[in-house]
């Protein structure tokens, strides 16, 4: 007979392995397309349509100019791209490293006063004259081809949002190597979420609309510091085709230290709850098919199940502190009385929670390797998967239960 922890437990066990089985059978379906679309080269074209490329500029004196050369270096027609570096009333040199584009026949360069990133895209969506539009922020990077790319998906009528393959530039530090394995996992997911129509964030670096998306829907809103979700999911309300071009490869600056890690997933998951929390109307609806019918309610209950795994390890901690205090008063305490441990087969434990995880890791491991299949030549070490498996699981929980408390208070997480 299970108690109802027990019960709780493969509860969540389950659904967790119906959602990865789920994400699984959709790219066996889908996979002879989706690495025809790796494979598949995208050479220049014509009549390839006019781009407009935003990039938001705040404090980025260090990074603005590598992002501008990495546009410029775009293998897209010159007549046909236009980029707009606009300077968000930044306090270090950023104004200063942009002068060098001041007489750029591609650049214009806007200076305004500090107003956050929404007010900027608006601006740039505003004065942009081309039929697509886009952003790069200012710490990422694009490869040459990536554009192109991109485009090619517009050849669809239907779609008027693409996102590319997001993948973290020049990792070296543990939790910089822990964050490349999942930007890989993320890769194989954005690509099954977009067949499944199911794209809930356009990434700030370098998702690419129709123009005419922000005349039919609205511009960008502060959406709680994270007006790409919130775009998404507006989008998605008003049955706008989001797409995922995973061959179109975007390397991103991430966080180097824990705190900082902390402070961006603090972020993230508060904007994306309070973003949740404002299209709840979406949940459970099936006029929102898959997105509001499974992917949003399993992102929900992801949350809870992470509130209840962390409880009932604190109690069980509390109570083996607990047990130990007694066991010391009761007997007290014997130094050096110390043996190898021994190992019996007997013992090894069977449980189906056991062979869940089990089942649930190695799909962890398969979204890993698929993500690696998808994505151009970026791959990880068994150093960068040991990281992500040894580290992911213990300090995701602290970003979500804070985010959680944020949301429960109304409380909008820092940006700056």
């Amino acid at each position: 007979m299970y108690s109802l922890r027990e019960i709780i437990t493969l509860g969540i066990l389950f659904m967790s392995l119906y959602f990865e089985m789920f994400m699984l059978i959709t790219y066996f379906e889908h996979r002879k397309s989706l690495h025809k679309l790796r494979t598949t080269t995208a050479p220049l074209h014509p009549d390839l349509p006019g781009v407009t490329i935003i990039v938001p500029c705040f404090n980025e004196e260090t990074t603005a100019v590598k992002t501008i050369e990495s546009l410029l270096a775009l293998e897209y027609p010159r007549e046909k791209l236009h980029i707009m570096a606009i300077n968000d009333g930044s306090t270090d040199g950023t104004a200063l490293a942009l002068a060098k584009y001041n007489n750029h026949p591609q650049i214009e360069i806007i200076h305004k006063e500090n107003g956050g990133k929404h007010t900027v895209l608006n601006m740039g969506i505003a004065r942009a004259t081309t039929p697509f539009v886009g952003c790069l922020d200012a710490d990422s990077y694009a490869k040459p081809d990536a554009l192109v790319r991109i485009m090619k998906q517009f050849e669809n009528p239907t779609v008027m949002a693409v996102v590319p393959s997001l993948h973290i530039y020049k990792p070296d530090t543990i939790i910089q190597r822990m964050q490349k394995t999942e930007y890989l996992i993320g890769v194989f997911l954005r690509s099954i979420l977009a067949e499944l129509r199911a794209l809930y964030v356009t990434p700030g670096p370098f998702s690419i609309f129709r123009k005419s998306v922000f005349e039919q829907i609205g511009y960008y809103r502060k959406a709680h510091n994270t007006e790409d979700m919130e775009m998404a999911l507006r989008m998605q309300s008003h049955g706008l085709t989001i797409a995922s071009a995973h061959d179109a490869v975007i390397y991103t600056s991430s966080p180097r230290t824990p705190k900082k890690l902390y402070k961006q997933r603090v972020r993230w998951t508060s904007g994306f709850l309070h973003n949740l929390r404002d299209y709840r109307g979406m949940l459970l609806n099936r006029k929102y098919s898959h997105l509001g019918g499974f992917v949003l309610p399993m992102m929900v209950i992801s949350a809870g199940s992470v509130l209840f795994v962390v409880a009932t390890f604190g109690y069980d901690l509390v109570r083996a502190i607990r047990d130990y205090v007694v066991h010391f008063q009761a007997i007290g305490y014997k130094m050096f009385e110390w043996s190898w441990p021994s190992f019996n087969w007997f013992y090894l434990h069977t449980s189906p929670l056991v062979f869940a995880g089990l089942v649930a890791f190695g799909l962890v491991i398969a979204f890993i390797a698929i993500g690696m299949r998808l994505s151009h030549g970026n791959t990880a070490k068994i150093f960068d998967i040991a990281c992500y498996v040894c580290l992911y699981s213990v300090i995701a929980p602290f970003w979500i239960i804070r985010s959680l408390a944020n949301v429960a208070l109304s409380k909008q997480a820092v940006w700056r």
